[in-house]
């Protein structure tokens, strides 16, 4: 399923319902819902914030690859070098004097696997949940080709 639309901070609700569509439509655990919705949210927030520093284009394709579930977030923001990396530690990072910063964390912590590339002068996020969606998707007959 995908999504593309001229975002801003006060369409969070529509990407949320989008998220939670998508979740029906393709079989996913309902218990996936809330890590997809996390990820999903604060990616978007962070692409507008530090990306757009405003409202800017986005694509949001949710699709399955066997019994996993593949988010791809794309923009046209300056070309971003984000630093993921495998979380071991649970702990969120130490207190901060500002709101926000969590972000990334949340992000690596909701999801089981995070890769950032520049693709054609625009920022491509690959997010993956693995074992999350049930058999009964791979027999839903929605056309969509399911892997990215």
């Amino acid at each position: 399923m995908r999504l593309e639309l001229t975002a801003d901070l006060g369409k969070l609700s529509q990407i949320r319902d989008f998220v939670s569509a998508a979740v029906a439509a393709l079989g996913i655990e309902v218990a996936a819902l809330d890590d997809l919705t996390v990820a999903v949210d604060e990616a978007v927030t962070n692409i507008l914030i530090h990306g757009y520093d405003g409202p800017g284009e986005i694509e949001l394709e949710i699709s399955t690859s066997g019994s996993d579930v593949l988010v791809r977030l794309q923009d046209w923001a300056p070309v971003f070098h984000a630093k993921f990396s495998p979380t071991t530690d649970s702990q969120p990072p130490p207190a901060r004097d500002k709101p926000g910063g969590l972000g990334l964390y949340l992000i690596q912590n909701a999801m089981d696997e995070v890769r950032h590339h520049a693709v054609d002068g625009s920022n491509q996020l690959v997010m993956v949940k693995r074992n999350v969606v049930g058999s009964s998707s791979e027999q839903a007959g929605d056309g969509y080709q399911r892997n990215l």
